[in-house]
């Protein structure tokens, strides 16, 4: 069987048991790999640089962005890193063969070449209809968080997951914090009841750093107004990232869901927030600065996440639990522990030996993909991502409602129809709670 023929096969059937198990075996120490990356830009770069940590027997066939400047940086940074690997890198990347795509078809393009998994890294408001393409392709695929910005998305994404299913495509999502062996011990020890039973949750992304803040601002010689800049402003702007509840502090919210079980839901939401920073709009955007949600999750227990960046706050990113016999608390310095009640520790992770998270989430697809286990991870994601949506919009409204409607009924939906770079896009303000309509 050639490699080519192997990966579609598993593709579509996804199970270990679809193929004789000398082909899985034989798959596993011989068959590179091919890959591509959708999204060129810092984060893309650095998801092609994990994955190439995480298994050198890969090759990138191809490489796609809406920008023409974009690929090339993307390579040569990669290229850097193969380097620094050394020898065993060797055949991964072929700089005279790798493919560029660019432009509004770029999408389509790579997807039409015979790559077996795909990285998406593009701006979050994308992810949603290009995994409908690679679905529809039959790609293996690495999805940066978030997986969608809006409900209208988080209903296509769950549809596009059970897709995926049917296909048996392996889907792997950037929540790397699950593929630190301390994060997973120290879940294994909440749900094993170390601290007994949860009665108050709290998750934080208060950063001083103001992300699509003047260190973010890129191409000030394009007006502010049109598509082009604010794509590449992402960072900056509500239809592009979600906001930063969203794009960012999803990963804690995420933490929280895993420990109390990925299918819990909340039963109500009332949520707060503003824009408080003293960095011009429109220019640089029209995101909140900080939120603070109250999430009701029944039977008495609540969650309450914050989220603010601000250069004048201080800064804390984590999560914590507090449960009837004691505390686990774990944030994205390293520090990982539970105590009892008194603040008395009485586990602390090891970090050395913890493994490179980043890298573990790109191995654990690879491995699934090789060994014909079918994995995806879209699902948990999307709940955690729904949190942070209902989240925004009650900040956002000033008001407060039951979580169901968000996914039954919120028709409240970002992504635009076409991609017109030049395109004006129309400025509404910073929204302002009591003005801004839930829909």
């Amino acid at each position: 069987m050639e490699r080519r023929d192997f990966v579609k096969s598993t593709a579509v059937l996804g199970m270990a048991a679809a193929l004789p198990r000398y082909s899985l075996a034989r798959a596993k120490g011989n068959d590179r790999i091919k890959v591509g990356l959708i999204g060129c830009g810092g984060r893309g770069r650095g998801a092609l640089c994990n994955m190439i940590s995480a298994d050198q027997n890969i090759e990138i066939v191809a490489v796609a962005d809406l920008f023409a400047d974009k690929p090339q940086q993307a390579l040569d940074r990669v290229q850097k890193h193969i380097e620094k690997l050394g020898d065993s890198a060797k055949g991964i990347l072929d700089m005279s063969k790798v493919k560029r795509f660019v432009g509004l078809n770029c999408v389509d393009e790579i997807l039409a070449t015979d790559i077996d998994v795909v990285i998406d890294a593009c701006p979050p408001v994308f992810r949603t209809p290009h995994f409908e393409k690679i679905v529809a392709a039959g790609k293996h695929a690495f999805l940066e968080k978030p997986p969608c910005v809006d409900a209208v998305q988080a209903r296509k994404m769950l549809e596009l997951s059970k897709k995926a299913d049917e296909k048996g495509l392996c889907v792997v999502c950037g929540t790397q914090r699950r593929y630190y062996s301390g994060y997973q011990e120290m879940v294994k020890r909440v749900q094993d009841g170390e601290i007994g039973e949860i009665v108050n949750a709290q998750c934080y992304w208060n950063s001083p750093v103001y992300v699509g803040g003047p260190g973010f601002h890129r191409n000030e010689e394009l007006a502010w107004d049109t598509m082009e800049y604010q794509i590449r402003n992402w960072f900056s702007f509500i239809w592009t990232s979600g906001d930063n509840i969203v794009e960012q502090h999803v990963h804690n919210i995420d933490v929280i869901m895993w420990a109390l079980g990925d299918n819990r839901k909340p039963v109500e939401v009332r949520g707060w927030g503003n824009r408080s920073t003293d960095l011009p709009t429109p220019t640089y955007g029209d995101r909140f600065s900080n939120f603070e949600v109250d999430f009701d999750m029944g039977d008495g227990l609540r969650l309450q996440s914050y989220c603010q960046q601000d250069p004048k706050s201080s800064g804390e990113i984590g999560e914590r639990l507090v449960g009837t016999k004691g505390i686990m608390y774990s944030n994205l310095y390293g520090q990982i522990y539970i105590s009892d009640r008194k603040g008395n520790k009485l586990w602390v992770c090891d970090k050395e030996k913890a493994k490179e998270c980043m890298s573990e989430e790109h191995r654990f697809l690879l491995d699934a993909i090789r060994e014909g286990r079918h994995v995806n991870k879209i699902n948990q994601l999307v709940n955690s991502t729904l949190l942070a949506i209902a989240g925004r919009m009650s900040a956002y409204s000033g008001k407060k409602f039951k979580f169901d409607w968000v996914l039954a009924k919120s028709q409240e939906s970002f992504c635009p129809e076409k991609i017109e770079l030049g395109k004006r896009m129309p400025w509404n303000g910073v929204p302002v709670p009591g003005k801004y309509k839930l829909v």
